[in-house]
């Protein structure tokens, strides 16, 4: 047994020979860090992440850091879920030397929607090889989504200097030349990766961008059949969470929670004593109602800091939030626990100061009941958009998967979806006696300050004029949604009615939505 022939079969992706060449090794050397790596490294490839993660700590222990050791690490933590940890060992490998490490880094904080680390991430690896295509391309991508146009574009064309066929830097090109209104640039490199890509989901992104292409250009067809066909594809990539009905932000918890708030009794619910922590205030509604606009307004307010996109407030309480029936047995002590952990999690991302902290997650929309037991103090804005215009909307992005999200990528579902989430958010409404305040997209477009004016008098606060000038702080601000090239732009009534120019597509699901938008007062 020798560890040149473990490395050789590992080369030629021999895994099971590599395994026993490299124990035959530590069994005469049971302390070989080497034998040890490879063995993590040949753990991970089999999907073996606890025996992995094993051999690659003992090998970082006997030779302390090794950089390829540290990057395996952290794949070996990322693909566990185990993301501080992942970030702790790419960051580690990266300032030992490893681009593969940085380049993780910028993977993982891409993913997670950390877009200003991404762009720290592969500026580091650039500094370690300047010929890196992927790194100057990964660059690019994060610095497009954070409005530094020049620089992106200057790095997407780069990457294609270095790497023709690169996806991310020609995705990134169609996504500058669409804010530009260079269309028939945006197609042109959206077309190319979206008919020539082996990556589905790249071809998934690159088809989006074609459907928005062409929705700019007034051809509602042709659209909606590339964003179909956007749909399509990511719908194949990930069925495993049309299943996830044990979640309860798929249709069944939905459900569970519905059937919570239509008979159980909160008139016995009693403030929590000696609370420690303040209440929010939460920014709730379905997707895609103009959450995120009215978030970039309420950000210019000097006494308000927004977060956006995160469950702070479900992961400080799962089991509270996968059953509601629990909410009634909470004492004192456990509602106190969970503001403390919410709280926590907040100021672990967030510089709060002496602001108050504005939560925005549309779809805590569905834990209206859980807020009403753990701040039921606390304030609530709730937005409203015409279904129509929200169901088409929520059809045309391309969002991050999950249980809820997936609902979005078939007309049918995401108009069931809408109809299961408002009917549930409105029912708890009606039955609650929340302080709740409805914010309509449609009042926000034509009435900027009346709304704003609204909206802090709602909250006790003095109306700043700040608030209508709300680009210049969202310029600055990573917004981590679909919607963070939109409300950069100078307020805009385009999108209202927008479905009437999709009228014959809609029309499957237009009975529902109808009934919907006369409910909630739209034509």
């Amino acid at each position: 047994m020798s560890l040149q022939a473990a490395q050789a079969a590992l080369a030629r992706r021999d895994f099971l020979s590599a395994k026993r060449e490299a124990a035959g090794v530590l069994l005469q050397a049971p302390n070989d860090p080497a034998a040890n790596q490879l063995l993590g490294i040949v753990a991970l490839e089999l999907g073996d992440l606890a025996l992995a993660k094993q051999h690659l700590q003992r090998s970082d222990k006997i030779a302390p850091g090794q950089p390829h050791t540290l990057n395996a690490l952290g794949v070996a933590h990322r693909r566990s879920g185990e993301l501080e940890e992942a970030r702790q060992h790419f960051t580690r490998a990266g300032e030992r030397g490893s681009i593969e490490g940085w380049r993780n880094l910028g993977n993982l904080e891409s993913n997670a929607g950390n877009i200003a680390a991404t762009a720290r991430a592969y500026e580091h690896a650039i500094k370690l090889s300047s010929s890196d295509a992927a790194s100057h391309a990964g660059l690019a991508q994060a610095l497009e989504l954070s409005h530094q146009s020049d620089r992106a574009r200057k790095h997407a064309l780069r990457a294609l200097g270095l790497d023709p066929n690169n996806e991310i830097a020609t995705l990134t090109l169609a996504n500058l030349d669409l804010r530009d209104g260079d269309f028939a640039a945006a197609e042109g490199h959206a077309s190319s990766v979206a008919r020539g890509s082996r990556s589905p989901t790249n071809q998934a992104l690159a088809w989006g961008v074609v459907g928005d292409v062409r929705d700019r250009l007034d051809d509602p067809k042709e659209a909606f059949a590339a964003f179909s066909e956007a749909n399509r594809i990511l719908l194949s990539l990930n069925r495993l969470h049309i299943e996830a009905s044990e979640l309860p932000y798929h249709p069944d918890g939905v459900d569970r929670i519905r059937a919570f708030a239509e008979r159980g009794d909160v008139s016995a619910w009693r403030a929590p004593q000696n609370v420690a922590e303040p209440a929010p205030i939460f920014l709730v509604g379905f997707p895609r109602s103009g959450t995120t606009l009215l978030e970039q307004i309420l950000s210019a307010h000097p006494s308000l800091v927004c977060i956006e996109e995160r469950e702070h407030l479900a992961l400080s309480a799962p089991a509270e939030a996968y059953d509601p029936s629990r909410l009634a047995a909470l004492s004192d002590d456990a509602i106190n626990s969970i503001r403390t952990e919410y709280c926590r999690r907040v100021r672990a991302e967030t510089e709060i100061g002496n602001r108050i902290v504005v939560d925005k997650l549309p779809l805590n929309v569905i834990f209206l009941s859980l807020i009403l037991r753990v701040f039921p103090e606390a304030k609530i804005l709730f937005a409203l958009r015409d279904p129509r215009d929200v169901v088409l909307s929520c059809f045309q992005q391309r969002f991050g998967m999950n249980a809820a999200m997936v609902q979005f990528l078939d007309l049918h579902t995401a108009a069931a979806y809408y109809d299961k989430v408002m009917g549930l958010g409105l029912l708890c409404r009606e039955r609650l006696g929340l302080s709740v305040y409805e914010v309509r997209y449609e009042s926000v477009v034509r009435d900027l300050e009346q709304v704003a004016r609204g909206v802090t008098d709602f909250l006790g606060l003095p109306f700043e004029s700040s608030m209508l000038e709300f680009r210049e702080a969202a310029l600055k601000r990573n917004i981590n949604t679909p919607s963070a090239r939109q409300v950069v732009q100078p307020i805009y009534n385009r999108a209202v009615g927008r479905w009437k120019r999709y009228e014959e597509q809609l029309a499957p699901v237009l009975p529902l939505l109808n009934a919907w938008a006369e409910r909630l007062g739209y034509e």
